[in-house]
């Protein structure tokens, strides 16, 4: 037997009560998210529990306490969530913080014929879920609506357009593309465009509102067919970038809701005969490491993914301990993040040659 699982035998709540001179309640409040416990305290717990190997009895503590300590999460209802990198990023970041506090996550699909709202209600009723995560939410989302109507715990990464009443996590997407705007601007583009998403999507209307914001401050103005709504993907992408640089005026710079919008704008690019981060500069958003990969690498604006998914989780088990404790504190943890520029090679100061000569006269050259 490794001395590994010899220490992992021996460590109890009282063990950790003894190493660390806390009292064993204090301990198991501490390890259970209890928000009467300071976070002080919970880090000093969490991190000697790790260090120590203790492994809590999943089943004695769900006896004792009557929660099932799983949490939900129902996939998107299209076919490509598996290959969406900024998806797998948040659920990555979300099982790992669960699982330091002993908690599962349930992925569920939506079979034909339904959809989330179906799903979740099923999970509900089969008491299989303790708490949900929500994430790619709509401006106005029946899955929210649906949430606030249970007493599951839930919290959402990102918001609705009403959203005072429930627990999220987001990032400034308007401020996002805001700073986006106006970083190339300061390079001395004028012409820039955008390649939007879902308007149904909340956080696309957002960063599409930072866009305008932006250029309507800068005295710019932006003409109606430097604006592509609605693009999903890479694909989406390479068809309106190729629309844009046949224009008599083609913009100099593209601000992409997504960096794999923004790949997609690159491939455009390439293909018309012409050099990204040279002819036309080029801003993403995620700050997804595939971006580190393009050629040239993309400039984006990062969101923390990762940890975007753990500070989901432990405001989850924060919710559930509060629920737990009956406590009679009412506030609703809403956090709301910044996105931070990295700089790469995809956007430059625009070339001397002006951006009025469409894609079809540059490569006559």
């Amino acid at each position: 037997m490794s001395s590994v699982k010899q220490r992992r035998e021996a460590i109890s709540i009282a063990g950790l009560a003894l190493h660390l001179g806390l009292s064993e309640g204090t301990i198991s409040r501490a390890l259970n998210n209890y928000p009467d416990i300071a976070e002080k305290t919970r880090k000093r717990v969490r991190d000697a529990a790790d260090k120590l190997g203790y492994q809590p009895s999943s089943t004695a503590r769900r006896l004792a306490r009557g929660i099932v300590e799983t949490v939900g999460f129902v996939l998107p209802s299209r076919r490509d969530h598996f290959s969406d990198p900024f998806l797998s990023e948040i659920l990555d970041g979300l099982a790992a913080e669960l699982a330091r506090s002993g908690w599962d996550l349930l992925l569920a699909a939506v079979p034909d014929g339904q959809d989330e709202v179906e799903v979740m209600d099923r999970l509900v009723r089969s008491g299989k879920i303790g708490a949900f995560a929500v994430t790619r939410v709509k401006r106005s989302d029946p899955r929210v609506d649906y949430l606030r109507t249970t007493s599951v715990p839930f919290v959402v990464h990102g918001r609705t357009r009403e959203h005072e009443d429930y627990s999220w996590l987001d990032v400034d997407n308007e401020k996002a593309f805001v700073d986006a705007v106006n970083f190339l601007i300061g390079l001395g583009h004028k012409n820039i465009a955008l390649l939007g998403g879902d308007l149904n999507m909340n956080f696309a209307w957002q960063r599409r509102e930072g866009f305008l914001k932006a250029m309507k401050a800068a005295g710019l103005k932006t003409p109606a067919n430097y604006i592509a709504d609605n693009i999903g993907d890479g694909v989406g992408a390479l068809a309106a970038m190729a629309t844009m640089l046949a224009l008599p005026e083609r913009p100099t710079a593209v601000v992409c809701v997504t960096d794999a919008v923004a790949i997609g704008a690159i491939h455009a690019i390439q293909r018309a005969g012409l050099k990204a981060g040279h002819d036309v500069s080029v801003v993403g958003y995620d700050g997804l490491p595939m971006g580190e990969a393009t050629e040239p690498p993309l400039t984006t604006m990062s969101q923390a993914s990762y940890e975007a998914g753990r500070e989901v989780a432990r405001m989850l088990l924060g919710a559930v301990g509060r629920k737990d404790s009956k406590s009679p504190d009412n506030q609703i943890p809403q956090i709301l993040w910044e996105a931070k520029l990295t700089l790469r090679a995809s956007a430059n100061p625009p070339v001397s040659n002006p951006a009025n000569k469409s894609h079809r006269e540059e490569t006559k050259k």
